[in-house]
């Protein structure tokens, strides 16, 4: 299926679930630069998974952002296994001609969904689902979704792309990741050198 304007204008205004809907669905876009799409709805039984990761509400903002990676790779889970795109790997390093893959504007179209959801439905205490941004170094350009600190205002990355699908995502503040510094440690532990 090919994106249609009105879908996109659904993305954008976060209206993909229908009016009085308890569970928001979300319109999962896959075969790169969403040309292909389905409805992904889950159930409650998976919904109450999501809602156990934020309950009781996390202590500080850092904690949050580990229980928001920890919801992304879980939705990612939840939406490979419904759409197909279990098989998705990290990055576009792989065979374009596998099925169901996915580049960095379906994971981040997928992603800010899945953060407007987590918001809209009051899992997020220390933070506020924020827009899709947008990178250009040289003549490569790459989108994230993001989240605000609601204390602050700082921005951080929520950046599934580089890994593979239900894989925790990578997060920075938004200003380092728009220069492509590094992955800190202090967002992303599991970076940490495993010490001898």
């Amino acid at each position: 299926m090919r994106v249609t304007g009105l879908v996109w204008i659904l993305l954008l205004l976060g209206l993909a679930a229908p009016a009085g809907a308890a569970e928001p669905y979300f319109v999962h876009c896959y075969d790169f630069r969403c040309k292909s799409y389905q409805e992904v709805r889950f159930d409650a039984a998976q919904w109450a998974r999501l809602r156990a990761l934020f309950q009781p509400a996390q202590p500080d903002a850092a904690a949050e952002r580990q229980a928001i990676r920890r919801a992304i790779a879980m939705m990612e889970r939840f939406s490979g296994a419904l759409a197909g795109t279990a098989v998705d790997k990290g990055g576009n390093a792989h065979d374009y001609a596998l099925p169901r893959q996915q580049d960095c504007i379906d994971e981040s179209t997928n992603t800010w969904q899945y953060l407007v959801a987590l918001d809209e439905l009051g899992l997020l205490r220390h933070h506020a689902a924020d827009l899709k941004y947008r990178r250009i170094v040289w003549l490569a350009t790459h989108w994230s979704a993001a989240i605000v600190e609601r204390a602050s205002g700082e921005r951080f990355a929520v950046d599934s792309w580089y890994r593979d699908n239900g894989e925790l995502p990578l997060i920075q503040p938004l200003d380092d990741w728009l220069e492509r510094l590094d992955w800190p440690v202090e967002h992303n532990p599991e970076l940490a050198p495993v010490r001898s």
